[in-house]
Parts: C-alpha cells; structure tokens; sequence
C-alpha cells in the first residue's frame, strides 16, 4: 500500500468504524520466518572462504509447484566430492602469475620518492624524483571474479626531503615513513567452487518467500512469495515509507532448450491472499534471458495490482524462437512497496515444456492444498499433563477435513488414502490407516470435484493418541497423511499428495500455528484484550508467551497489564489476576519465526486458573501493541476487546498468537519450538540508516557502540531503540550486557 506505511490502519473492518472499540490488522514490517537466512553467495566483503557456484543447466520439463524446497540451498562445505579451490593473491609480479614475497611492502609515488625544496627569495619550488620502479600486478580481492591491473609501486614507502635555501643544501635529510601502513602488502583469498549439478532444484536465488501459509486456496502445498522485502526478511529500503520500486526476484538455473520447438511456460498467480493486496501502481513481471546477448529481456506478460484478489489467475506464455538455446533462463519480479512486507504476490504451478498446445492447459493434478494445523479438536497444542489425565478421545479432532485440489478438466474418482502416527519413530495404534472414501455429506459427493475439495476422515472414532507413550513432560507425534485419485492420469505429480505434521504436547496451550501473516491490536487508552481458553482441567499458570511483531511503528516503549479473567456466562467476568503499575511489561518483538516472549506474574508467581478463563492486557495509552495474528487458523470467537464497559468478539476470524503457560515439571523454555530464541538478545535490522531496535529478555541491561577503532561513540541502559542517524556509513561494534556485566550480544552493526 501505497501512501505512507504510518497511515496503514489497514483492513479495518467497516462493521468496526461505527463502534468506538477499534481493532486493527496492519502488514508486518519484515518477515519473521526468514530473518536469520544467509547465502553463502552473497559475500559484499572479502572473498576469502567464499563458495563460487558453478550451476548446471536443466533438461525439459521444468516444474515446481512448491510443495517441497527446489531452491539452490548454498550449503557446500569444504570437503564435499564437488567443490574444489583455489588461492588468489593481491600482489603478483608483472605476469600475474607468481605471488610477490609477503615480506616485501610497497608504495605508490604518492608515498615513494625524493623531494626537492628550493627556495628562493621565500618563494619555494619542489621537484620530485623517484626510486627504482617495479612493475606489480595488484589484484582485488574484494570481489569475484578477481580481477587487477599492472602499477608501478616502489618499495621505499618514504618520502625524503631534501632543502636548499637560497642556494644553500641543508646538510640534514628530512625523512617522513609510511611503513607503518604501507600501500600495499601481500594478501591472500582461498576461493572455493562448487561443481553443482543436482537435477532437483530450480531456483538460484531466495528473495522470494517459499511458504505454506500466505496464499488463499492453493492449488497445492506451498508457493513462491514476492513482496517488499529482501532475502533476509528485512524491507528493502527502511524507514523510507514513500519507497516504490523493483523488489523480489525468483530466477530459474539455466535450461537448455536448444532443439527445442514450441516450448511454453505456464504458472498461476493470486495477489493478496492472507498478505497485502497490491495496488494500482504495483505489478508482477516475467523477463528471460537471452544467452547470446547475455542480458535480460521483457517478456510483455505481467499483472498489475488493484484489482479482485485472493482468485487464481493462470498464465501461458510462449518462448521467443531466439531464446531456444542452451543457457535460457526465466525469472519473475515485482515492484512494491519497499518499506514493509507488503503488495504480496504468489506464484504457484510453474510449468515449462515443450510441444505444449497454444491455448492454457489444465495441470491434471489432485493435490493437497494445505498442511493440517492439529489433530486435537480446538487446539494446536496442549500441555501433555493435562492430555494425560483427560479422555484422550474426547479431545481427538473429530472430523479431520483435509483440503485437496483438482486442477483436472473433470471430476475425479476417489482412491483411499492412508496415515500414519509415529512416536520417537514408532507407528501409533494401528498406523498406517486407510483413508477411505467416506458417507456423502453436503461438503462431500464421494469424488475429487474441480476445485477445493474438503475431505473429512473421521479421525476420533479411529484414532487416539496413547497417553501412556511417555512419562516425560512433553512429547510430540509425527503424522504423516496422502491421498489419490482412482486414475493415474487425473494425478500426474504424486510428491504433493502427501502432507505432514507435528503434534506438540508441551506445557502451553495454543490456538496458532507459529507463524503471524499480520499484526493485531486494539486502540484506545486503558482498553482490555482477552483470549479466551477453557483447559482440560484446573491448574496454575506459571507464565504466558506472547509473539510480538514488528509492524507500522514500534511500540516497545508502551506498557501494559498482564490480566486473567474468569468466565461469566461465555465472556471475560471477574479479574483473577493482574500485574499493577509497579510491576508493568512492555511488548518485546521478535525478529524469528515461533520467536514468542515469555513472560512471568509479580513475584514469580503461580496463579491458579479454573478450566475456562480468559487471558490478555490492558493497555495503558491508546496505540495498538501489535500482536503477532495467525490469519490460516479461524478462532475470531475466542477473541474479547472491551473499551466502553462491553465486551466484543473479533471480526477477524483468526488467532491472536498468545499462550498460556501452565505450572508444570516442564521448565518453560521447553514451550516453544526454538529454545534459543526465548534466551536471545538481538539487533535489527542490520544493515540499517537511523534507528536500530533491541530485542532481549533482560530488563536491565547496558549497549555500548564501537566504532572500528575502539572509540565509544554511543551508550545507553535499558533502551530498547538506538539512534544512529548521526553515525558515519561504516561498520560498528554493537556491545549489549546485562546488569551484572554478563555479555548479552555482541556482533557488527553496518550503517548504510
């Protein structure tokens, strides 16, 4: 969206613009689910240690519905069969072919040679001689390929100065030395290359996002995402909120299509879906590139924004006779918006071929459309001590409707399926388990129709996870599901026909899947926020975690109330619990995926809960807080807001991402997926122009910024912002620790 990122009071719902108890939904700023991605690649700096990929090219067809990852991975490491390498110097003799001594320095003539200062009548004159020459190649090895140019360099890095006064030399020679940091002295790079040749991957670069969750009705598991930020899940131009440009790239590896007649590319594309609509002034574009010209070309397909979104559009393009060559490669890009994760585009069933028809062909394919989100009813994860004591069937999903697509002309007829349940990687109960075609009902006519299908198994009359498998504090269950068709013909690509998941039991419960595709909050001083959870039974909680996202501005600085509630009559009724103003909490963001912040009562207290309670805040001042809202998962019902004295449930048929966490054996570190993320203290986003933000658990700490020569050039306790706009461009030393002195973080800051 196109005005300023600050006026995004986006998705507002019209129902709620007459009602004085607002909520809001607004982009995220970055991408939390690749924010810690490298690649190899991408080295900006010295080439030392780097990887060098030489890539392979593809044989017809090429296809990728992104269901699994055929993206270049970059992972080669130094001793694999395929990678080789080779050492490259920066000063060699005048041949370029043997490396100097590295005991020898040299200096150009700007700090190599023999000044003459005559001065005559207080007027002086300076002529210059020099030492003896040597011609040296100096390479550059900031860069590859390594590439360099023959100097003339001297190896006196002095300056001597000799005086002559009125006709008269001055016995004593001035000298001035260099040594101390001569020009130029003897470096090395060691650079490795990869031979890479794997049949099964397609794409060379990852500014775009593969994912499972942003896309509305896929067609299959998983898409392509293009947005406004860059590989690193970082917007690519920070702060600049009017920023409008060329943003994600998706580039194919080189094909060979020489021979080749009648070649056809053929993709679908959706705009929005659960992200960011695109507007007017944005579009997706498809270029490829011409090997003998060794550039990229405009293809004339492209699709612009403002128009209906979450629709499946298809695309079918026909390959310009002067690209059927050896080395022929495709990319897709977009402009967006650049200062946020906005103007989503999704790509999906990508398809290049040979003697395809002219007009758009069906894909011919049943594939499953989206992943499971649980296989208990009501909740994605649930503490194992309270499953243990519960009747496991009662809390089994009782209908498992998996979705499933057909891209085929025609209906297609049903083939069982099957699934199977693992623990610690021994099949459950009586896996694997036929999923056979079931009773027809109003969602379901007994065959694959065109389009969606919703295919529901009776999962608790067939299934119940053993509660005796364990006796640990938690536990998880692998679950593996497939489906097909009855004609082979009517399912041409079986690798997305299965589908998998991971059911955690730890200590929390939780309605969401980890992953956020938007922001959430309420407005409005002093206004409640309550998620409502009714547990297996009666228990204390011992915390809550929260995922806080980064999105239209930064609200760290704001506090509020930790608040439970108990239930009165299917609403928030009496507080239980509630921090007081001695004792606040701020939002802390995350910067990674399932990155939720854990935070505890007053005192480190327990706090005893009945079965149904309502957990959440209340805020002090009026800006939305920006909660991480998992969009894939409808629980709109389960979500209270209150400004006025009435309680109101969500018009946003999603999850507010926040946990309670309950008083079990279990240390709560163990209630997220990635431990490390609860304990880490990080920066972002780095690089960055004029503010840089903190993101730890410790409430009292110290950050201290060094620039590159050890010089303190800022320092501040318990600041969660660090202003930088006054710094030079450079590199700096970021230095955060806690108030007994321990090291928090410790890393590079760059300052574009």
């Amino acid at each position: 969206m196109k005005a300023t990122l600050s006026l995004l009071s986006v998705f507002v719902s019209t129902v709620l613009l007459a009602q004085p108890e607002t909520e809001i939904m607004t982009p995220l700023l970055g991408n939390p689910h690749i924010v810690k991605k490298t690649n190899q690649q991408k080295a900006s700096t010295a080439i030392d240690s780097t990887f060098i990929y030489a890539i392979d090219t593809l044989d017809l067809p090429v296809w990728d519905d992104f269901s699994i990852n055929k993206f270049v991975p970059y992972n080669a490491n130094y001793s694999d069969g395929n990678v080789t390498s080779q050492w490259y110097y920066r000063l060699m003799d005048n041949t370029n072919t043997i490396p100097q001594n590295p005991s020898l320095i040299f200096c150009d003539s700007s700090h190599a040679r023999i000044d003459t200062v005559s001065v005559v009548v207080g007027i002086p004159t300076v002529t210059s001689d020099y030492f003896i020459p040597n011609q040296v190649w100096v390479n550059n090895l900031d860069v590859y390929p390594v590439s360099g140019q023959l100097r003339t360099l001297y190896q006196e890095c002095y300056v001597l100065i000799d005086s002559i006064i009125d006709g008269v030399p001055d016995p004593d020679q001035d000298t001035i030395f260099y040594t101390a940091s001569p020009d130029f002295v003897q470096d090395s790079a060691n650079v490795f290359f990869v031979d890479y040749t794997d049949p099964n991957t397609i794409w060379v670069d990852d500014y775009a996002y593969h994912n499972y969750r942003y896309a509305v009705t896929p067609w299959s598991l998983g898409v392509a995402t293009l947005d406004g930020v860059d590989e690193n899940g970082w917007p690519y131009d920070w702060g600049n909120t009017s920023a409008h440009e060329e943003a994600d790239v998706l580039t194919s590896r080189p094909i060979n299509l020489a021979g080749k007649t009648n070649v056809y590319l053929t993709f679908i594309y959706q705009a929005e879906g659960w992200g960011d609509a695109p507007e007017a002034i944005d579009s997706l574009l498809l270029d490829w590139w011409l090997p003998d010209s060794n550039a990229w070309f405009p293809s004339q397909w492209y699709a612009v924004g403002g128009g209906t979104t979450d629709i499946w559009d298809t695309a079918h393009w026909a390959i310009p006779s002067a690209a059927l060559d050896d080395g022929f490669r495709f990319r897709f890009r977009n402009y967006a918006s650049t200062s946020g994760m906005l103007d989503h585009w999704h790509i999906d069933y990508v398809n290049l071929k040979d003697n395809d028809l002219i007009t758009v062909s069906n894909f011919s394919d049943l594939a499953v459309s989206e992943p499971i989100n649980s296989i208990l009813d009501t909740y994605t994860a649930v503490p194992w001590d309270h499953f243990k004591n519960a009747n496991a069937a009662d809390k089994m999903l009782g209908t498992l409707k998996l979705r499933v697509y057909n891209s085929d002309l025609t209906p297609t007829n049903f083939a069982n399926g099957g699934m199977e349940v693992a623990y610690m990687g021994v099949l459950q109960g009586g896996s694997p388990y036929v999923l056979a075609n079931p009773a027809i009902t109003s969602e379901w006519t007994g065959n694959w129709e065109l389009g969606l299908n919703k295919y529901p198994y009776p999962l608790a009359s067939n299934y119940t996870i053993n509660q005796s498998v364990t006796t640990d504090p938690q536990a998880e269950f692998h679950v593996k599901i497939n489906i097909d068709a009855a004609v082979s013909g009517s399912n041409v690509y079986d690798v997305n026909d299965t589908t998998y998941h991971v059911q955690d039991f730890r200590n929390y419960y939780a309605y969401d899947d980890g992953s956020a595709e938007a922001a959430y909050g309420i407005t409005g001083s002093h206004s409640l926020l309550a998620i409502k959870y009714t547990a297996y039974e009666e228990d204390s909680l011992a915390g809550v975690l929260m995922y806080w996202v980064p999105s239209v501005d930064n609200h760290s600085d704001k506090i509020f109330l930790i608040t439970i509630w108990d239930d009165n009559g299917g609403q928030p009724g009496n507080i239980i619990y509630q921090d007081d103003y001695f004792n606040t909490n701020s939002p802390e963001y995350s910067g990674g995926i399932n990155a939720f912040r854990y935070y505890t009562f007053m005192d480190g207290q327990k706090v005893a809960v009945p079965e149904t309670f309502y957990i959440g805040w209340e805020q002090v001042e009026s800006a939305s807080l920006n909660i991480g809202l998992d969009r894939n998962i409808s629980n709109g019902d389960k979500i209270f807001r209150n400004v006025t004295g009435t309680w109101q449930t969500s018009s946003f048929q999603s999850s507010v991402m926040i946990r309670p966490v309950y008083s079990t054996s279990m240390n709560y570190t163990l209630s997220v997926e990635d431990e490390a993320e609860i304990s880490q203290t990080s920066i972002y986003p780095n690089p960055a122009k004029d503010v840089v933000y903190i993101n730890t658990t410790e409430t009292e700490y110290q950050v201290s910024v060094y620039d590159m020569t050890g010089r303190l050039v800022y320092s501040s306790t318990n600041e969660s912002t660090i202003d930088i706009s006054n710094l030079n461009t450079g590199i700096f030393i970021v230095d955060v620790r806690s108030a007994n002195g321990v090291s928090l973080y410790t890393g590079k800051l760059i300052k574009e």
